[in-house]
């Protein structure tokens, strides 16, 4: 019955990464509003259209642009600015350069421009499905997995993808470990995501103003850190059991995942800002934004006021592991607050 729950809790992951995925990210119809002679420019993936929060803008299709994204509170904040919403969820670093290339022309007067990148690099909804099991009981948990899509074997092989392409590598002890001690070193060869964002930034450091009246500013909006650490045997991802049955499933990542995916999700923070830094050196115009704010998912609860955990709704919503409205909020609040 356990097997069937999970199945059940799987396969739905699975669609929602499917439906908001990279097929999507091409089909990227621009939402633009127009309130004055300035232009903001919003790029990126899931976390900055706002997958989840529906409804979403007309026309945005499987990109599922909302107005509850932090783009859009940032657009209606700076009231006298032209917004040009091409955010994407499941965009990729290429797609998101595709996404710069379909603003060409309103990047050439950009005053602010947004963006995340690089999850959807990681496969950032298979590495989590991959490491995703069930539990009937938080006092003696056994975790039990769907062979078809998890477990510890699949959770390892996702994980040791995701590094490779932040440049690292999985130890004996199963620490994620960066395979350079210094990633900011000019002498080290890159990782692919590295590399990635690099060209992404070049990109806009080109085309959009350098000086006169407006001079772009370019945010590269961190990844929030998604798991706070615990050190209970297992990490909760639902504050309640999902009712799928007639006895109730908890999802959880067991402890050395949860530990893992941390560490992911830490590395690609690392990257992005390596990166930042590298640009701004020679780019004052480009910085990072963090949202300090945010609050991770407390894995001893399966809560976060920022973060939705998995829950029925959130299936539905398609917002499983993405901001919740409060959660762009925050990200809003830090994109405002790093404008000059």
């Amino acid at each position: 019955m356990v097997r069937r729950w999970c199945a059940v809790v799987i396969s739905a992951v699975l669609c929602v990464g499917a439906a908001v995925g990279p097929a999507g990210a091409a089909t990227t119809t621009a939402t633009t509003t127009t309130t004055g002679a300035r232009t903001y420019v919003a790029l990126g993936d899931s976390y900055s259209s706002g997958a989840g929060l529906a409804p979403f803008d007309a026309g945005s299709g499987s990109c599922a642009r909302s107005p509850r994204a932090y783009p859009s509170i940032v657009a209606r904040s700076l009231a006298r600015d032209r917004f040009v919403f091409v955010a994407c969820s499941g965009a990729t670093i290429a797609q998101i350069t595709a996404q710069v290339g379909a603003a060409r022309v309103a990047l050439r007067h950009a005053a602010l421009v947004t963006l995340t990148a690089g999850g959807n690099d990681l496969s950032f909804t298979n590495l989590l499905v991959s490491c995703l099991g069930g539990v009937t009981s938080l006092t003696s948990p056994v975790v039990r997995y769907e062979s078809y899509a998890s477990g510890p074997t699949t959770c390892a092989t996702a994980i040791a993808q995701a590094a490779s392409e932040l440049g690292a590598s999985v130890t004996a002890s199963g620490a994620v470990v960066a395979r350079r001690g210094d990633v900011s070193s000019r002498d080290t060869a890159r990782s692919p995501i590295e590399e990635g964002l690099t060209r992404l930034l070049r990109s806009l450091e080109v085309l959009t103003p350098r000086s006169g009246a407006v001079a772009a500013r370019i945010l590269v909006v961190q990844y929030p850190l998604l798991l706070a650490p615990t050190s209970a045997p297992v990490c909760r991802v639902s504050a309640t059991p999902l009712a799928i049955s007639s006895s109730p499933l908890y999802p959880v990542f067991p402890d050395a995942a949860a530990r893992q995916l941390r560490e992911i999700n830490q590395l690609l923070r690392r990257e992005t800002a390596t990166v930042v830094a590298r640009v701004r050196a020679g780019d004052r115009r480009v910085a990072l934004v963090t949202a300090t704010t945010f609050a991770p998912l407390d894995c001893r609860l399966g809560t976060s006021s920022d973060l939705n955990g998995l829950s029925i709704a959130s299936l539905r919503s398609g917002g499983t592991f993405h901001p919740t409205a409060a959660g762009q909020v925050a990200l809003a609040r830090a994109v405002l607050a790093s404008r000059p």
